[in-house]
């Protein structure tokens, strides 16, 4: 077959241009260093590489993930081992101040750098990392002006709502104060049952008892996530007046309190009560009406509920004139004091009842009236609704805002998450690092005590204390008649609540027995006999109640209390507590030491995933420089010989066919 010059011109130019192209695709691919510059240069491989490079993005995303997360552990991580060392000095400057020569002075110097180490322990417990708090669980910002941290100094920790105070009633007036119905009061969207036979130990109004309501609102507290509490009902009335009792005249939830059988009828009564005649009387039924007497300097005697029964009064004329424990009119009367009730949750309270007037749910819990009564701006009277969100103080205490149910996590893989961090709640507030760093402080301060233990052994308990056969002794002291005073702060209130218990100490009737007993029965405080015979007082709950003393009658001296034994101790139980808190402190240092562990381990893993797939992408897209300069030299060859072979075709001429 003859082939035409169009022919061979077509062929020569078609095969210089693939050279050409060639050699342009080579150049690009030792420039650039890719073998790919389009889809069309290799489209199969394109897409390998393009899969290769989204696995490479969700590597990087995981490993900023770990990155942040060992930011969070390594920060949480330096502010426990910080309060590790806050816990070791404050352990220090306590076993160097429970040392007997140390003057008050001192201690005071101790108590303001314990106060210091408090303060750097709450902003500790705040640290950010990238402006996220470590240990706000899941709300790491998003804070606000009135909780502008997960930590907050001087604040109740949750929510807590007092009932105000009711008035009081007669017997025979209508039941006010109770919830008669199902639904009289709703908590957080959860109906309250009726208090209707709740409280079989108050002789009147027993449904309205403080003690009727928190059993009904604790029965539901499961659901509602609020729990109740009383505040004792008390009574305060005025100078005794001189005179003479008889049976019948004063009755206690029903008692008779000179009933001719433990008390005797009649009884003649001092003025302003001074040798105690009618304080000890009333006490000597506490067992049985549930109320102690306590009567103060000027002569004015007070009643206070041991629980939260009512206190009901009943005095003929004679023993209202005696007695001013109703009214100061000598009007015989029949009235009943009611307790308070105290609501509390870690979340804001929602209350509902019927709107008003009366409110009935409100009113039971001393709650009605808007915005005056209860302290809550938005609180608006008659509406039938309540909602508890302001934060009430509490001086000393520190507040959790944060989230206490979750704890940070971040993503490391489609469907898997690894922990970094806990929450507040479970990281910090549990160690007891603040109570701990508070308690020394107080200790060393010398106030809100908790607990004492008398260094004394009791040998005969039931002995009167002027016997002499109690076993109770002290160089140059001896029991004598007086008063024991004790002064309970309920500091669950704003500004803390305080009262004043004063029980009168006969030594020829008391034995260290009764006045343990009477102890016992001050609200808020407990007292006990070990197996030795050594006494305790403490609080009944130390988060609530703390207290203090005086003692006219020498039973807490003799008992081997003393107010330097009371200090003593409490600095010696802030040792402990110290000593519980670095295990605490140490046992959450290796859990997240643990969790660096594991943030480890996944980031190596993913350093070598990345080489990995880098390794693989480098195979689909880089250029094997070698073997692409060795090609390139070839196809410059190629040209250069189908140059020359082009040219030597285009001398042909008709001359070279004939």
């Amino acid at each position: 077959m003859r082939l035409t010059m169009q022919s061979i011109h077509n062929d020569i130019l078609k095969n210089l241009n693939k050279i050409t192209t060639d050699m342009a695709r080579l150049n690009s691919q030792i420039s650039s260093g890719k073998q790919m510059s389009k889809i069309s240069d290799d489209p199969v491989n394109l897409v390998t590489a393009l899969g290769i490079r989204t696995n490479l993005t969700q590597i990087t995303s995981y490993q900023s993930n770990l990155n942040f997360g060992n930011s969070m552990i390594t920060a949480s991580e330096s502010a426990l081992n910080s309060m590790k060392e806050m816990a070791i000095r404050g352990k220090e400057l306590a076993i160097q101040m429970a040392n007997g020569t140390m003057t008050q002075e001192n201690r005071d110097s101790a108590a303001m750098e314990v106060s210091h180490l408090w303060e750097e322990a709450i902003f500790l417990a705040n640290s950010q990392v990238a402006g996220k708090y470590v240990f706000g669980g899941y709300r790491t910002a998003g804070y606000s002006e009135a909780e502008p941290a997960p930590f907050i100094a001087d604040m109740v920790d949750g929510y807590i709502v007092n009932g105000n105070s009711l008035a009081p009633l007669l017997a025979a007036d209508p039941v006010a104060y109770s919830l008669p119905n199902p639904g009289d009061l709703s908590i957080n969207g959860v109906a309250i049952g009726a208090t209707t036979g709740l409280d079989p130990l108050s002789t009147a109004h027993a449904d309205a008892s403080a003690a009727a309501k928190m059993a009904a609102i604790n029965a539901k507290s499961t659901e509602t996530g609020v729990t109740a509490d009383f505040t004792a009902a008390s009574k305060t009335g005025g100078i005794v007046a001189p005179g003479t009792m008889n049976s019948g005249d004063l009755l206690i939830n029903g008692q008779n309190i000179f009933d001719g059988v433990i008390n005797p009828d009649p009884s003649a009564i001092l003025a302003q009560d001074s040798d105690n005649a009618l304080t000890n009387a009333i006490n000597a039924h506490s067992a049985t009406t549930g109320v102690i007497a306590s009567r103060d300097s000027s002569g004015t005697l007070s009643l206070t509920a041991v629980d939260g029964r009512n206190i009901q009064i009943t005095t003929t004329a004679n023993g209202e004139t005696i007695s001013k424990l109703n009214n100061l009119t000598g009007t015989a009367s029949d009235s009943v004091y009611f307790g308070a009730v105290q609501l509390k949750s870690d979340l804001p309270i929602t209350l509902q009842t019927d709107p008003g007037p009366p409110e009935q749910g409100l009113v039971a819990l001393g709650l009605s009236g808007g915005s005056a009564a209860t302290n809550e701006a938005n609180d608006v009277a008659g509406d039938g609704l309540l909602l508890i969100t302001t934060i009430q103080q509490q001086k000393g205490n520190v507040r959790y805002a944060g989230d206490r149910d979750n704890n940070i996590a971040v993503k490391v893989g489609a469907t898997s998450s690894l922990e970094v961090t806990k929450n507040g709640m479970d990281a910090i507030m549990s160690t007891g690092v603040f109570s701990a760093l508070k308690g020394l402080e107080n200790a060393l301060l010398g106030e809100k005590y908790t607990t004492v233990t008398g260094a004394a052994e009791v040998i005969n308990k039931t002995a009167t204390l002027g016997s002499g056969t109690t076993g109770l002794a002290q160089a140059g002291l001896a029991f004598v008649d007086g008063t024991l005073a004790f002064t309970v702060t309920d500091q669950s209130f704003y500004p803390p609540r305080t009262k004043t218990i004063n029980l009168a100490v006969d030594i020829s009737q008391d034995t260290p027995e009764t006045i343990a007993s009477r102890i016992n029965e001050i609200p808020g405080m407990n007292a006990s006999w070990s197996t030795d015979g050594h006494l305790t007082v403490a609080s009944s709950d130390p988060d609530r109640y703390t207290f203090n003393y005086t003692d006219s009658s020498n039973f807490m001296t003799m008992n081997g209390i003393t107010q330097d034994a009371l200090q003593s101790q409490a600095i010696q139980k802030s040792i402990g507590e110290l000593g519980t808190l670095l295990d605490n402190l140490s046992n959450q240092v290796s859990d997240f030491g643990a969790r660096a562990n594991r943030i480890e381990v996944q980031s190596s893993l993913y350093m070598n995933l990345e080489l990995a797939a880098q390794e693989n992408l480098s195979g689909k897209e880089d250029t094997d420089l070698l073997k692409a300069i060795m090609e390139l030299n070839g196809k410059k060859t190629a040209y250069e010989a189908a140059l020359s072979a082009a040219a030597q075709t285009m001398k042909l001429s008709l001359v070279n066919y004939i």
